[in-house]
């Protein structure tokens, strides 16, 4: 059976008033690729993502997920339900328990949810981004950066989502701690054989997994190609880029 794209953005325009955020955005997603965008601040990354998780109207183009359209859908909220995300800032809620935290899109979504099945569930997760199982009652205020990190990566995973979407994930962490979240985030992508977006500025995270890289600046795409095509490319602002 032919595998369906999983995701294809063609000719996206975002404006907010006078201002051009993204230009004539275009690109697909396959099954179990990972595609990293890269660009400097302000470049349009995380605009971006707003659009394709319809936090964000686009001005002009069109988002589909496994060829349906997602603007209009009357499905629209069940497709984006098939996306687990990862915040920059882990967005997690301070008032809640860790394993609250990680459940909570089903924990206050479901009618009558099953309080027991969803901590167990909860936990397993946490198990599965390093972290042990006691911290399941603690709040966010009580786990470090690095560990909230993790909370945040074992929501995005919790509901075993289609497609993976890390914003910025190694950001505010030290070069140790950034090191084991790529190498965290490479395992569950190659145990899950998920397909995945990740934001970064991070050349480490995108040299080591991404399958397709992008390099927006200015709301537009410079470049787009794989690791290996970036290293010999001679383009001067991705060289940029990779030289840090």
């Amino acid at each position: 059976m032919i595998k369906k794209t999983k995701i294809k953005v063609k000719n996206l325009n975002k404006a907010i008033g006078a201002k051009q955020i993204l230009s004539n955005i275009s690109f697909t997603l396959e099954p179990e690729e990972h595609l990293v965008i890269i660009g400097s601040s302000g470049a349009g990354k995380s605009m971006l993502i707003k659009c394709m998780l319809g936090l964000e109207d686009l001005s002009s183009g069109s988002i589909f997920f496994e060829d349906k359209l997602v603007s209009g859908n009357k499905d629209k909220q069940n497709l984006l339900n098939k996306l687990g995300v990862c915040f920059q800032s882990n967005a997690l809620f301070d008032s809640y328990k860790t394993w609250e935290n990680i459940a909570f899109k089903t924990l206050y979504n479901e009618k009558s949810p099953n309080i027991s099945k969803l901590k167990k569930l909860a936990i397993e997760r946490l198990e599965e981004v390093g972290l042990p199982r006691n911290i399941a009652e603690h709040y966010p205020s009580e786990l470090s950066g690095g560990m909230q990190k993790r909370v945040g990566i074992a929501r995005s995973i919790f509901s075993e989502p289609d497609v993976l979407i890390f914003d910025e994930p190694t950001t505010g962490l030290d070069p140790i701690m950034s090191k084991k979240i790529i190498s965290l985030i490479g395992k569950i992508i190659e145990n899950s054989k998920k397909t995945a977006i990740t934001i970064t500025h991070d050349v480490n995270l995108a040299m080591h997994l991404a399958s397709k890289i992008i390099l927006l600046d200015a709301g537009k795409i410079e470049w787009t190609g794989s690791p290996t095509k970036a290293l010999s490319s001679k383009n001067k602002l991705l060289k940029v880029f990779l030289n840090g």
